[in-house]
C-alpha cells in the first residue's frame, strides 16, 4: 500500500516536470530577453554569443530534465539533477534580488512579467521545497510505465514546452507591435 508521502512525490514530481518544460519553452521562445537576463550574472566582457549559449542551454536543460522526469518516474538520479536545477533557481533569485532588484527575471521568458523580488525567492524555496520532496522514494509499482506510456508522456512533455513557446512568441510578438506603434 502506497503511502501519502508517496503520492505528495509523485505529485511533486510531476508539478516540477510541467514548471520544467513551461519555463524551458517560454525561454526559447524569448531567447534574446532571456539572453539579457543571463547577462546580469556573467562578466560585462561575454560576447553576445556566450549569452545566448548560456540562456539556450539553461532553457535546453530545463526542457531535457522536465521531459525525463515526467517520462521516467523511476529514475531517482532524475530527481538529484531537478533539485541541483531548483536550488540553482532558488540561488539565482537570491542574488537577483540583491544585485538587481526590481529587474526582469525572466523566468519565463515572454510569459512573465515578474522581477527580482522577495517574492520570487519564495517562489523558488517552494520549488525547491517541492524537488526535496520528490526525492521520497516511491514505490516501483506506483510508476511503472511501459514503452506506450514513456512514449505518450514524452509526447505530453513536447505539447507543454511547445504551448508555452507558443504563448510566449505570441505575447513577444503582440509587445513588439505594440512598442512599434509607440514610437
Amino acid at each position: 500500500m502506497a503511502t501519502p508521502m508517496a503520492y505528495l512525490a509523485l505529485a511533486c514530481k510531476a508539478a516540477l516536470a510541467v514548471v520544467l518544460l513551461a519555463a524551458g519553452g517560454a525561454k526559447l521562445a524569448d531567447l534574446p530577453g532571456f539572453a539579457a537576463t543571463v547577462r546580469l550574472f556573467l562578466r560585462a566582457s561575454a560576447p553576445p554569443l556566450a549569452r545566448r549559449a548560456v540562456a539556450f542551454s539553461i532553457a535546453a536543460a530545463e526542457i531535457a530534465a522536465g521531459a525525463a522526469s515526467l517520462s521516467s518516474p523511476g529514475a531517482g538520479w532524475l530527481n538529484l539533477a531537478v533539485l541541483a536545477l531548483c536550488a540553482g533557481f532558488l540561488l539565482v533569485s537570491a542574488l537577483g534580488y540583491l544585485r538587481f532588484p526590481g529587474r526582469a527575471c525572466q523566468c519565463f521568458g515572454a510569459l512573465s512579467g515578474r522581477s527580482f523580488s522577495v517574492a520570487a525567492i519564495g517562489r523558488a524555496a517552494l520549488i525547491t521545497t517541492m524537488a526535496v520532496l520528490a526525492l521520497t522514494p516511491v514505490s516501483a509499482s506506483l510508476i511503472s510505465l511501459g514503452a506506450a506510456g514513456r512514449l505518450g508522456l514524452l509526447a505530453g512533455a513536447g505539447l507543454i514546452a511547445w504551448c508555452a513557446w507558443t504563448a510566449a512568441a505570441a505575447i513577444g510578438t503582440g509587445r513588439d507591435a505594440r512598442q512599434g506603434l509607440a514610437s
